[in-house]
């Protein structure tokens, strides 16, 4: 009786809880059932989550635009010389050159240079003591290729080259005037002066090595150039004056004054002549320089 009266409460409970597991299963899966704190966190966290992206900072938009290229600075602006001067030595003499760059592969130069040379020589008996005075100023335009190549024109705008010396014949020495044999008189000896003058304005023309005002950073250069001036054939001038006798004979009436007889002195003519066709290979002046510069 004791044992129903205590499993009696037991059994009723255990059935009343059986009884209310399914309500209890059913509020732990539907959202629902849950308390209504409980459902509006979960529904703000759903709203959270589906809001998240708009509420994120807003990130500036790409350009849909390909950024173009940078714009290159221009070649050597700022850098590049554009100005050369230098010291040059050739076959006008030792002077001095400047070079200004007009576009990238061409510059204008202009130069003067001047050297005087002396020399002594015997010609058909007559002892001449010349000095050759090189002396000009070109001007070019020179066209680079590539590396320092360039070509170059222009022209010798001044030509001061020139031969000056005197003529001596010793006394009582033969000497020949146009094939025609003397002798020096010893009371007058002949004696006089030769000169050769060469055109004023001559065209150049030549190549070379090397930039006065070199492309790039650089500023110190060394130049070498070749070419011609068409100076054409120099004219020789011989002046004589004394008493010419002829051979065999050193004083006298048959000794003539070489500076008033018309045959001595168609005899100078001839051998001034002689004198030209011997310098007529300038007429093609060959112009070689070195030259040292710094640009700015």
């Amino acid at each position: 009786m004791r044992k129903s009266l205590v499993l009696a409460p037991a059994v009723l409970l255990t059935f009343a809880l059986a009884g209310l597991s399914p309500a209890f299963a059913q509020d732990e899966v539907s959202p629902g059932s849950l308390p209504s704190s409980l459902n509006d966190s979960s529904n703000a966290a759903v709203l959270l989550t589906e809001a998240e992206p708009a509420a994120l900072p807003a990130l500036p938009a790409a350009s849909s635009t390909p950024a173009g290229p940078t714009a290159a600075p221009a070649e050597g602006a700022g850098s590049s010389p554009r100005v050369g001067i230098g010291l040059t030595v050739g076959t006008l003499g030792v002077g001095g050159q400047v070079a200004v760059r007009v576009l990238r592969p061409l510059n204008i130069r202009a130069g003067f240079s001047g050297l005087g040379i002396g020399y002594n020589f015997n010609n058909d008996g007559i002892d001449y003591g010349a000095r050759l005075r090189l002396e000009g100023a070109p001007v070019t335009a020179d066209f680079f290729f590539f590396h320092g190549i360039h070509v170059s024109g222009g022209g010798l705008l001044y030509n001061g080259t020139r031969i000056t010396g005197t003529a001596a014949v010793s006394s009582g020495t033969t000497f020949t005037l146009n094939n025609v044999t003397y002798e020096s008189s010893t009371s007058s000896p002949v004696a006089g002066t030769v000169g050769a003058n060469f055109r004023k304005v001559a065209p150049m023309v030549g190549f070379g090595f090397g930039n006065l005002v070199p492309r790039g950073s650089r500023h110190w250069s060394i130049t070498s150039d070749f070419g011609v001036a068409f100076t054409g054939s120099p004219n020789a001038a011989l002046n004589l004056a004394g008493l010419a006798c002829p051979a065999g004979a050193t004083s006298g009436p048959t000794c003539l004054n070489v500076a008033t007889n018309a045959t001595i002195q168609s005899n100078v003519v001839a051998e001034q002549a002689n004198v030209n066709s011997k310098l007529k290979f300038f007429k093609i002046y060959p112009v070689f320089s070195l030259g040292f510069g710094y640009a700015f």
